[in-house]
């Protein structure tokens, strides 16, 4: 089964809304009007073309990533900056993510990553550096470097591989016939073992993931007669779910859910005007 149930109504936003209206409005503090207050005046309107957080700012999909500080040491030249979500966040649910052992986070829509700018490179007269941020939580990159090399050697600066988050809870249904079942694009879910346990069924799934630093899966039961579902052992991808129900259905129904990170046509090009 391949069918998306994306639950956070952010993510069109993220990858189709400013595309599609070609159109930002910046509100600038001056109002240049004594007669009416309530009106900007025209210049105080940037259309497309037009910067939304910082001059500096580049805009992947409704995120304006905005570089604070480049500096540079023996070996490493390191940019931090920050990300700084246009979309709209009211009456949107926050989303749990999965981290590991059966453990839950709920993530404010405040402090959610809507981008993961993964990699990035460097131009410089000695070639091109590539680099990147440990996780999607950082905000700083780092480019290994010699050390005779300077920041003012640094000729532009790319993102080449951009990353958008998509919750997802996909219904599927194993068997002992269909054991295996790709949930969505890069995740796959297979049953392992069924283990009767008395009044209770042990069931047990492994979690196939492509990219596994881009993606948080976890799988539970889906509807009445499931107890817990908890990840078998530390950084281990099975499963066990308890079902206590009575007999255990030939079609066992679980919900496959996460968030995916999925990419964002790119490059995109960073100015370091602001910060050096």
């Amino acid at each position: 089964m391949s069918v998306r149930l994306i639950t956070l109504t952010i993510v069109g936003f993220l990858l189709g809304a400013l595309a599609a209206g070609g159109i930002g409005v910046r509100v600038i503090r001056e109002v240049r009007s004594v007669d009416d207050a309530t009106s900007l005046p025209p210049q105080n309107i940037a259309r497309s073309g037009g910067y939304h957080i910082d001059p500096n700012e580049t805009l992947i999909a409704s995120t304006a990533l905005v570089p604070s500080s480049v500096s540079g040491d023996a070996d490493r030249v390191t940019i931090s900056y920050t990300l700084n979500s246009l979309a709209p966040s009211m009456g949107v649910e926050p989303i749990v993510d999965f981290l590991g052992f059966g453990t839950v986070e709920t993530i404010p829509n405040e402090d959610l990553n809507h981008v993961y700018p993964r990699s990035w490179v460097i131009d410089t007269p000695g070639g091109p550096v590539e680099g990147g941020p440990g996780n999607e939580s950082a905000r700083a990159v780092e480019f290994e470097t010699d050390s005779a090399f300077d920041i003012e050697d640094i000729e532009s600066v790319r993102i080449t591989e951009a990353l958008a988050p998509f919750p997802f809870a996909v219904p599927v249904a194993l068997s002992v016939t269909t054991p295996v079942i790709e949930a969505v694009p890069g995740v796959s879910v297979e049953l392992l073992n069924v283990s009767d346990q008395g009044s209770t069924t042990i069931v047990q799934v492994a979690i196939d993931v492509v990219d596994e630093a881009a993606t948080h899966v976890f799988v539970a039961g889906d509807g009445a007669g499931w107890r817990s579902a908890v990840f078998e052992a530390e950084g281990r991808p099975r499963v066990n779910l308890t079902w206590a129900g009575g007999a255990l259905p030939s079609d066992i129904p679980l919900v496959v859910s996460g968030t995916e990170w999925v990419t964002i046509e790119g490059p995109f090009t960073v100015s370091l005007d602001g910060v050096r």
